[in-house]
């Protein structure tokens, strides 16, 4: 039988792994986007070269095989967010490890996915001197962005770290009123802002990126509704008020 000290060990180590496995799925996919989403180099493991012959051709075998993994990353990802995966699943872990375990199977399942993809090589256009450059800046500028939102969130909290800690602690979160700072006055949903620029600002656009990039578009503009709703249901008019007065993606004045 498992001694207290051994129980939070386990939850520590939970934790600290969903932490880790999320910094681990973000520099993953900036190297995906940067080094393997546009290039088609022969892969070395054997799983990887049967994946490689399986889909390659003159077909579309290749797009409809990312199409398939980017979905079922998105459904999965959405699932797990639903009330009913939450209550069923809090019958089989505690409430307090749900966030860790939703962090942990989408951080894996970003890096499955990047790992997976299949390049379509074709170019749809190449970028050359200072519009490319431009392009690799805007590139460089979301992922500042994106590390900027870490400073007005809780990444504790969004990696499921913070309830593990709370539980043990024998704390309980407090109540807060919501309360918007930094590039969430801009938009309200900044990081993801960060990473729709991120899918789209290459100075070479192949068929495989475009793909990646409008798949993950959609599954993006999905999230940012869904998370909507969640704010508003948690916040109520204080989040009304805030959907009225900032935009959702795009940082405009109103």
């Amino acid at each position: 039988m498992a001694t207290p000290q051994d129980e939070r060990s386990l939850h520590l180590a939970i934790g600290y792994s969903s932490l880790g496995l999320f910094a681990v799925s973000i520099g993953v996919l900036i190297w995906f986007l940067l080094a393997r989403l546009d290039v088609s180099e022969p892969l070395s493991d054997s799983f990887f070269r049967q994946l490689e012959r399986a889909t390659e051709g003159r077909g579309d075998s290749s797009a409809t095989f990312n199409v398939i993994l980017v979905l079922a990353w998105g459904l999965l990802h959405s699932l797990m967010t639903r009330r009913g995966f939450k209550d069923r699943i809090q019958k089989v872990i505690r409430p307090h490890l749900e966030a860790a375990a939703y962090s942990l199977v989408a951080s894996a399942g970003l890096i499955a996915v990047c790992l997976l993809y299949r390049p379509i090589p074709r170019e749809v256009y190449a970028l050359e001197g200072g519009p490319a450059l431009l392009v690799r800046l805007l590139f460089f500028a979301a992922w500042a962005l994106f590390v900027y939102c870490f400073f007005h969130l809780d990444l504790l909290e969004v990696t499921g770290l913070r309830p593990i800690l709370r539980y043990l602690d024998g704390t309980a979160r407090p109540p807060e009123p919501f309360r918007a700072a930094g590039p969430f006055l801009w938009v309200r949903h900044p990081a993801e802002l960060a990473f729709l620029v991120a899918f789209w600002a290459s100075p070479i656009m192949t068929r495989g990126h475009l793909l990646f990039a409008a798949l993950m578009t959609l599954y993006t503009f999905i999230g940012i509704d869904h998370e909507d709703r969640r704010m508003l249901d948690l916040h109520g008019p204080a989040y009304a008020d805030y959907m009225k007065r900032v935009p959702q993606i795009v940082p405009l004045f109103r």
